[in-house]
């Protein structure tokens, strides 16, 4: 538990001269007491001081530059009260201009203080040199012991010659940047904005394109240069145009560098057979080759929103584009020659872009905008299409449930398309399911009549006949109606859930066929079956605020399969696994295993937690395909449960009637009575904590991983330890945050 000793000034003044008073009170004559006198002026409020902090607040009072800056500061804590205990050395400062754009070029930071990095033996051979941006800390610091703070900059700026000359120029923008680290002190990153010729802090020229918010999305709390760095408005100080890795030669311009990471493996020169790699402190090689971003790399406004008051530059890609900003991603395009640029024309310098790139490009606009040519014409087409779930019927047990749906356009009245008109392109190639599981406490789907894969659903077919249902029937109101042939097992209770996916076709390349497909988001309904009124299945992750933060539109099995993980685990449930499609012989895959669950709680940690996990993740899928998730980086803090966990959904006791895992259905594939199982919370637990060491933890703590049969009941006692304000409270041990 953190102690915070404070000492409050105006206060403390107070009490001396109270003493003092009391003490002069005891010398003297037993006079009578005179009248009282004139209440006094207020004295200065007290400032509270500590030497203790969970997080800090950096606050300029004053910069004067007249030789080497100087700066007073202000230091807080978590508490707003005054912070004492900074030493030298654990506080950083950086101080850069914004250099205008002219000829075309975009506006850039030019760090004034920068180093000479000489290439490492070993890395792309030996010699050779580039000039990077930096930090100082070797100034004198002044610690007031009040709070404040006077720094003064070991670097006279207004005279920077070596390594590169930067010149002074103080009607410039100018941003001080702060970095506060060392010891036990939290880390903490501040800028300060302002022009020093006449020390205006408001009405600035500004370059603030992307804010770290929206970078932490994904990544949870960007942490980089030994954890310091963590902000991008202190980052953008260093990384600016000329800064170089001497080791690759590749420039460490922010804009480039981290569009080119983002892009990694289907950067043009990787797909080449190329590498991209930044080398970093200690010649340490960082290979971003692999780096998969999970959405379409097209999706700028993802981390450039001109919408947000916080980035009012977060539209230049579209407006002011450039040779490097293009070039980081379209690598293989030489803009001087026009060599893999269609139609090989040239760009002679900046500003040249948007003569095609734009709404009237050479007066027709036959490029289109930089917008127009980033948009994803899959995602805009599917704001065209909503599916609707309006009645199930006929859902108790043993009876053959009964559907009527629609697909309809929300952009145009919600007016409905017949999906049954073979005439039309688009849904000739198209299609719709529906999707029968049960029941909603936790999906088993047994009794669905396969004898392969007895634990998915039934699919209906939306537009024809098929071996599950009949033909569809049209309504007049623009609905469809279509039966199961398959009935509601006798045994079954509870509730039970109809999912819709679907995808429309589309001609996006114009060449008369429509191959391409629009995903359309998936929706689910439930009725009841033996209870009163249906009751949902829980919701633990919420797709919009939490998956496609990082996904922007998930959409799987073929594009049909979209934005809704409460249709995903309709299939993905804990009784089900990739056995049918896997080769019979397990030693021609990669995992030389028989099958392999695609319980959605072990699946989806087990993905994303490659690079904890000390075994890989293999799983089969249509056609059937082989899916290695081995080498998956996930981008933020693995162990934030809440990054993908709505709250309190990951806290233990599991939910009631969650069931245990199957990991090997057994010798029949429609008796899950011989099946292997892994109790639910050891199932959920070793997705991620899957090393021997952490399993003979669980086992001997109630856990399973060889359990025939699930009887429902389980001895696990986890919850013992970490349940909710335990010794080791799932939220405490995971440092969730929200």
């Amino acid at each position: 538990m953190r102690t915070t000793t404070r000492l409050s000034v105006g206060h403390s003044r107070l009490w001396i001269a109270a003493v003092v008073a009391m003490m002069l009170g005891g010398c003297g004559d037993d006079g009578a007491r005179g009248a009282t006198g004139p209440e006094g002026a207020s004295g200065p409020p007290g400032v509270g001081v500590t030497g203790e902090a969970t997080a800090i607040t950096f606050a300029v009072d004053a910069i004067t530059i007249v030789s080497p800056p100087v700066v007073d500061f202000t230091l807080t804590n978590e508490d707003g009260v005054r912070f004492i205990g900074l030493a030298q050395g654990q506080i950083r400062f950086t101080l850069a201009k914004l250099v205008p754009g002219t000829n075309g070029n975009p506006s850039a930071w030019q760090n004034y203080i920068n180093r000479t990095e000489t290439k490492g033996a070993g890395a792309w051979g030996a010699g050779g040199t580039a000039i990077q941006g930096t930090s100082e800390s070797n100034g004198t610091l002044v610690n007031n012991l009040d709070g404040t703070y006077r720094y003064t900059f070991a670097n006279n700026v207004t005279a920077i010659t070596t390594p590169v000359a930067v010149s002074w120029q103080p009607t410039l923008t100018h941003r001080l940047g702060v970095q506060i680290s060392g010891g036990d002190l939290p880390v903490a990153n501040a800028t300060y904005d302002w022009r020093p010729s006449d020390g205006v802090t408001t009405g600035l020229t500004a370059r603030d394109i992307v804010q770290t918010a929206s970078c932490n999305e994904c990544h949870s709390k960007l942490a980089l240069h030994g954890g310091g760095r963590v902000e991008t408005k202190y980052c953008v100080t260093c990384h600016n145009p000329g800064t170089k890795d001497a080791n690759s030669g590749n420039t460490v311009d922010f804009k480039v560098m981290i569009h080119k990471i983002h892009r990694g493996e289907h950067l043009p020169s990787v797909v080449a057979g190329g590498e991209y790699a930044i080398w970093g402190f200690g010649n340490t090689k960082h290979d971003y080759s692999d780096v998969v971003l999970p959405q379409d790399i097209r999706n700028c406004t993802k981390c450039h929103d001109a919408a947000d008051t916080a980035t009012p530059q977060g539209g230049n890609w579209e407006t002011q584009p450039s040779i490097e900003a293009c070039g980081s991603c379209h690598d293989d395009v030489n803009f001087a020659t026009g060599t893999n640029h269609s139609p090989s024309q040239f760009v002679a310098q900046n500003g040249e872009c948007t003569v095609c790139h734009s709404a009237n490009g050479f007066g027709t606009g036959f490029a289109g905008s930089v917008a127009e040519s980033h948009a994803i014409p899959e995602k805009v087409a599917g704001a065209n299409y909503r599916l609707n779930i309006l009645s199930a019927t006929s859902t108790a047990p043993g009876q053959f449930p009964v559907i009527t749906y629609s697909v309809t356009n929300p952009a145009n009245g919600n007016t409905a398309y017949n999906i049954m008109n073979t005439g039309d392109p688009v849904w000739a190639t198209g299609s719709v399911s529906l999707l029968l599981g049960w029941d909603t406490r936790d999906y088993h789907n047994q009794g669905n009549g396969s004898a392969t894969t007895p634990a998915s659903t039934i699919s209906l077919n939306g537009k024809a006949a098929s071996g599950n249902n009949a033909a569809p029937t049209a309504n007049p109101d623009g609905t469809f109606t279509v039966t199961s042939l398959r009935a509601i097992p006798a045994s079954v209770t509870g509730s039970g859930v109809v999912g819709m996916t679907s995808r429309a076709g589309a001609d996006f390349d114009g060449n008369g066929t429509y191959t391409d497909r629009v995903s359309i988001k998936s929706i689910v309904s439930y009725f009841p079956i033996t209870d009163a009124t249906a009751v949902p299945r829980r919701q633990v992750v919420d797709i919009v605020n939490q998956c496609d933060d990082c996904h922007d539109q998930l959409s799987l099995h073929g594009d049909s399969r979209t934005d809704e993980p409460q249709l995903c685990v309709i299939c993905h449930n804990a009784n089900n696994t990739d056995i049918s499609r896997r080769p019979a012989d397990p030693t021609t895959t990669l995992d030389g295993k028989k099958e392999e669950s695609i319980d959605f709680k072990t699946m989806i940690h087990g993905i994303h937690s490659a690079g904890k996990r000390e075994n890989g993740l293999v799983i089969w899928g249509f056609g059937p395909s082989e899916h290695d998730f081995g080498n998956v980086r996930f981008p933020g803090i693995l162990s934030n449960c809440q990054t993908c966990h709505k709250p309190n959904t990951f806290t233990l006791p599991l939910a009631s009637g969650v069931l245990a895992t199957t990991i090997d259905t057994g010798a029949s594939r429609s008796d899950p009575s011989d099946d292997i199982n892994v109790t639910p919370t050891a199932a959920a637990c070793s997705a991620c904590h899957d090393g021997s060491l952490a399993k003979t933890h669980m086992e001997q703590n109630g856990a399973s991983f060889s359990m025939v049969g699930d009887p429902g009941t389980y001895d696990e006692t986890c919850a013992i330890c970490h349940g909710p304000g335990r010794l080791a409270d799932v939220a405490e041990v995971h440092h969730v945050t929200p």
